[in-house]
């Protein structure tokens, strides 16, 4: 966020805006105008259909008249095959309502993608996202040929998004100034990239004397497949006097490592710590100059493939100064996000932003930390002038339903106050406040509600509000109810925003996500894009419950906790024991219990030990609910049996199959959802259900994991407890197969009474409807 330090004129602002904050929100006389926000605040543009080649060419002839070997296709098609080059082009003309608004060409890629615009290069999009400025500001009615020269990266590769989008005048520069800001990036330190590496070495590779010399020559970013196999790699490294510009001699270091599954890191013969994905450590002072040091990284694959992804030396001074400049850059998306949330951004604070910006970066008279200082200064000025209208980064959604009561969350870009405006007609008579402290992460509870009934509502944080939505409390115990099942929605935005306006259509009760919200749950701006923001269509009207997957727990394996889930989830805590990460409620005839297998690891990977607490809580609920509910459903990330993954073998889950499964398949489980696997896959009911043998199974067993992220690809073993896909599995090959399963889906269960029907519904890659995927029925 906008950061507010804790200098005396700082703290001075924040009670000032404290008392302005509370004497508009408490006085009826000479309130600001309110300001709502709507779900698309600028007017935007899809250029949904493309002409495709499928090869390289030259601009020349991209932009030719020549349509000999050009195919049309929409958005999001899934690119295969040999070639690595794929263009696409298309017509454009600018649209009336775009009159005097700067153009912004937005462009999301898996792949490296070129933009080019009547034959000239205008802008790349690298690490899946690129944007630019094409008209400031446009008549509208212009007109020009787009074209995208796409290269592909892994076995498939996807245009996801091109929009045009209408932005206030003066947006165009300020963007141009924000994307300079990268020049005062310091250095990023001392990549090592040479190792020796042997699959299943000895541990003996720790020690110093260790001789490699017989081991294989490789680098970083080689990737190796094996489930449950290891690798150790082995370096030494003379480290130089200088790292970036800074001493090295009598300072300390940090080592930066990113390792794919998990490893442990050695220096000298000491262990330096344990690795799950990313990881840093901060090193003894250097106290002679240029030492060689001895690396050894032992790297574990738990499934798919594994590799040494990156192994970088930094000097600590280096490191807060990069650490000073990640912040401030974080700073300014939040502005950026402010400009582009905010209906009616004031222009005078866009100019202010776009030349105190170019001000600060054309001053050759100053270091770089000096003009960080300045920056922080700028954004920190540009706060006070906004704070009144401080913009939704996430709109309301809904969180912990109940019979009588709901809570209501939000995120704004600035620091505010907020409340909530509701009642049982649009005039919405009642209002309560949240927090009575500044801040981002708004959080309101209604209670006293009637069970079964409609609400109105809008929240307002300062001078601006929410659109009015409708939520209903919880239904009687035996009304027929709907609800909706996604997941791995995770990494492309705007696929998630497509599912997300599908499962709209569906009017369920309930919205429930099997996990992988995000790619990275330390990287906070993640939990906006890909996740709350495009679940602003249907969360802030039908409740969400999420089982957390492995991809938030990224960055945090040290500590299996993750500070954004806490912050911006609430869910019910209705039984003893319970947590948001494991935790059950209940729906009319139903109960719904979601698990977290991420908390604990074994030799065979994830798993809920017995006797944890987890492990007992979770059996405690089953035991007490088995004879109480018509249906019972258990949601957790991880599937105990899958049969599909890409890359690499993975055939589901071991410890839950031998530890979990059998408390499920006891105690009158109906069904079981998890994801994971980036597909589609249904296991019918086989009983019995053999604990000895763990043969057959009496509850049913869904993946859909379709919710966004790029799709599996590979049918790799076959389970008697799995019916589709049905098509054959190839253990050893890991091209891609000809399933009929690997789709965007998400899942439709509707309950009445003593019947279940079940629809999976399948999602075209231009975020059409692809009809229903599969379907069934279940009766007690």
């Amino acid at each position: 966020m906008i950061k507010i330090k804790k200098t005396i004129s700082r703290t001075f602002f924040i009670l000032l805006l404290f008392l302005l904050q509370f004497l508009n929100a408490s006085s009826g006389e000479k309130k600001q105008a309110i300001i709502t926000q709507p779900f698309d605040p600028h007017p935007y543009f899809e250029l949904f259909e493309w002409q495709v080649y499928h090869d390289d060419l030259s601009v020349d002839d991209v932009f030719s008249e020549k349509s000999e070997g050009w195919e049309t296709e929409t958005l999001n098609r899934r690119w295969q095959g040999e070639k690595k080059i794929k263009w696409y082009r298309t017509e454009v003309t600018i649209p009336k309502k775009f009159k005097g608004k700067d153009v912004v060409f937005i462009l999301r890629v898996d792949g490296d993608g070129t933009v080019y615009m009547d034959g000239e290069q205008i802008f790349t999009a690298g690490q899946r996202f690129g944007r630019k400025a094409i008209l400031k500001p446009a008549e509208g009615g212009e007109k020009f040929i787009v074209a995208v020269r796409v290269g592909k990266h892994g076995y498939d590769t996807r245009l996801f998004q091109a929009d045009l989008v209408g932005m206030p005048s003066g947006y165009a520069d300020f963007i141009a100034a924000a994307d300079k800001v990268n020049k005062l990036q310091p250095g990023s330190g001392i990549e090592i990239t040479n190792f020796r590496y042997k699959m299943s070495a000895s541990d003996d590779a720790v020690k110093n004397e260790f001789d490699d010399s017989d081991w294989e020559q490789t680098t970083t970013r080689k990737s190796w497949p094996g489930e449950f196999q290891y690798a150790w790699y082995r370096t030494s490294f003379t480290i130089p006097e200088e790292i970036d510009g800074f001493p090295v001699t009598g300072h300390k270091l940090r080592l930066f490592t990113s390792i794919n599954d998990k490893g442990e890191l050695w220096l000298d013969g000491e262990k330096i710590g344990i690795v799950e994905d990313d990881a840093d450590f901060l090193l003894p002072t250097i106290t002679q100059k240029n030492p060689t040091v001895q690396l050894a990284v032992k790297v574990v694959n738990m499934h798919g493939s594994g590799d040494l992804r990156y192994v970088r030396f930094m000097t600590e001074t280096g490191y807060q100064l990069r650490e000073k400049y990640t912040e401030l850059v974080g700073q300014i998306d939040r502005l950026d996000r402010y400009f582009v949330r905010h209906p009616f951004p004031n222009p005078v604070w866009l100019q202010e932003a776009t030349d105190g910006l170019n001000n600060i970066l054309a001053d050759d008279t100053r270091d770089i930390d000096s003009k960080l200082t300045n920056l922080d200064a700028l954004l920190f000025r540009l706060s006070e002038k906004m704070a009144m209208q401080p913009a939704f980064m996430v709109p309301p959604y809904l969180q912990d339903m109940r019979d009588d009561g709901v809570t209501i969350m939000w995120e704004t870009v600035l620091p505010a106050y907020g409340k909530v405006e509701f009642g049982e007609t649009e005039e919405m008579k009642s209002a309560i406040s949240g927090q009575y402290a500044l801040t981002t992460i708004h959080q309101v509870t209604l209670l006293g509600l009637k069970k079964d009934t409609d609400y109105f509502y809008r929240v307002i944080s300062g001078n601006m509000a929410s659109p009015v939505q409708k939520f209903h409390t919880n239904k009687a115990k035996n009304a027929p109810f709907k609800f909706v099942v996604w997941g791995d929605n995770r990494s492309y935005p705007k696929v998630t925003e497509n599912v997300v306006k599908l499962m709209a259509r569906e009017e369920a009760d309930l919205v429930t996500s099997v996990g992988d919200v995000v790619t990275s749950g330390h990287r906070l701006s993640e939990w906006v894009d890909e996740y709350f923001y495009p679940m602003r269509w249907i969360g802030g009207q039908k409740p969400s419950f999420i089982s957390i997957g492995n991809h938030e727990y990224g960055g945090y394996w040290d500590v299996r906790k993750v500070p954004p889930f806490d912050e911006r989830v609430t869910h019910p805590l209705q039984t003893t024991g319970s947590t948001k990460y494991w935790f059950s409620f209940d729906y009319g005839n139903s109960h719904f219990v979601f698990i977290d297998p991420n908390k604990s690891e074994g030799p065979l990977g994830d798993r809920i030990p017995p006797g944890s607490q987890q492990y007992e809580w979770f059996k405690n609920d089953l035991q007490n609910a088995k004879d109480k509910y018509e249906w019972i459903f258990v949601f957790f990330h991880h599937p105990p049996y899958s049969e599909a993954w890409s890359g690499g073998y993975y055939d589901g889950e071991e410890h839950l199959r031998k530890e979990i499964v059998p408390i499920m398949e006891a105690n009158n489980v109906s069904i079981v959802f998890s994801g994971h696997t980036h597909d589609y896959e249904r296991g019918l009911p086989h009983p019995p259900y053999d604990p000895e043998t763990g043969k057959g199974n009496n509850a049913a067993y869904i993946i859909t994991g379709g919710g966004g992220a790029s799709l599996d690809n590979h049918k790799y073993y076959e389970w008697e407890q799995i019916d589709l896909p049905d098509h054959k599995a190839r253990p050893n090959s890991h091209e891609t197969d000809e399933g009929e399963y690997y789709h965007y889906n998400y899942c439709a269960i509707e309950i009445d009474g003593k019947t279940l029907k079940f629809r999976a519904i399948k999602m075209n890659g231009d975020g059409t409807d692809g009809g229903i995927l599969d379907s069934f029925e279940l009766k007690h």
